[in-house]
């Protein structure tokens, strides 16, 4: 299934909140506002109050996964 169509699903609007995108990516809001106070949030957020593209989270999801299918792999080869 494409990302960005079962986000729409579960969403059903164009643009998540910032708790809407740390929810979707599995993290709770503080643990979120402290990725990006780091510069390690994985999703731009912009507007007042912040709020992301959906087509940024669903890629942000699929570089996730992607991530961590390549690190099992490394896992498995050792």
């Amino acid at each position: 299934m494409n990302t960005e169509f079962m986000l729409l699903a579960i969403y059903n609007k164009p643009r998540l909140s910032f708790e809407e995108v740390c929810d979707a990516l599995g993290m709770k809001p503080a643990t979120g506002y402290t990725h990006r106070s780091l510069g390690k949030f994985p999703v731009a957020m912009s507007g007042h109050p912040m709020t992301a593209d959906i087509r940024d989270v669903a890629e942000a999801l699929d570089k996730i996964r992607e991530d961590a299918k390549n690190n099992t792999h490394l896992h498995r080869a050792a």
